[in-house]
C-alpha cells in the first residue's frame, strides 16, 4: 500500500510541474502575440511579420 501511495504522489508532483510548464509557455506565447510579435523564432509562418513583407517586396 505504501508503494502505491508514493507512486501516486510522485506522479502528481511530476504532473503538476508539467502543467505549470505548459501554462508558462502558453502565457509567454499569448503575451508575445498581444504585443504584436510572432509566436516563435521566425519560422516563416508569420505573414504579417514586417521582415517577411519586406522580403516579398524586394523579390
Amino acid at each position: 500500500m505504501a508503494l502505491a501511495a508514493s507512486s501516486v504522489l510522485s506522479t502528481g508532483i511530476i504532473g503538476g510541474i508539467l502543467v505549470i510548464a505548459v501554462i508558462a509557455i502558453v502565457r509567454s506565447i499569448w503575451k508575445k502575440k498581444k504585443s504584436g510579435g510572432c509566436c516563435g523564432d521566425c519560422g516563416g509562418g508569420c505573414c504579417s511579420c514586417p521582415s517577411h513583407t519586406q522580403e516579398e517586396e524586394q523579390e
